[in-house]
């Protein structure tokens, strides 16, 4: 009985410390996800912080101006004539609020068409080539041509 009683007690020896070995184990996997979960929350703050403020180029941009304008704003930066979806690509960092926009052609469009209308941008149709490319008046010849410096940059 009592080499039994030896055997058990050897037995739960081995048992205990392998539980130890194990719990040591799952106590370091715990520190380490710990570790990640704290790096993975702080990247998240930081890409939070981007977010609400993206990195827009500072080159005289304001949020101040009218659709108008930042439309102006944007080709002329551009220095080429763009299409509505080029246009909506270069806007999108500075305005969150087209990613709100369901249909960012169809909030931009009235804003184009009045730009147009008030003679600040000329459309230039190209062939094979669906929809307009924006231009400004400065870029058109006096028979309402596109330039030939322009022309090159569209292509």
């Amino acid at each position: 009985m009592d080499k039994d009683k030896e055997i058990s007690t050897g037995r739960l020896k081995i048992r205990l410390e392998r539980l130890k070995i194990n719990l040591a184990d799952k106590q370091k996997q715990i520190s380490d996800l710990e570790s990640q979960l704290k790096d993975a929350i702080s990247e998240n703050k930081e890409l939070r912080k981007q977010l609400i403020m993206p990195n827009i180029p500072d080159d005289g941009y304001e949020y101040s101006l009218t659709w108008i304008s930042k439309i102006i704003f944007i080709v002329s930066n551009a220095d080429k004539p763009l299409r509505s979806v080029e246009i909506i690509a270069l806007l999108l960092p500075r305005e969150p609020i087209l990613n709100q926009k369901v249909s960012k052609v169809k909030f931009i469009s009235p804003f184009l068409n009045s730009a147009m209308q008030y003679n600040r941008l000329i459309p230039y149709k190209l062939k094979g080539v669906r929809g307009n490319y924006y231009c400004l008046p400065e870029w058109m010849d006096k028979a309402g041509a596109l330039i030939p410096e322009m022309r090159k940059k569209i292509y």
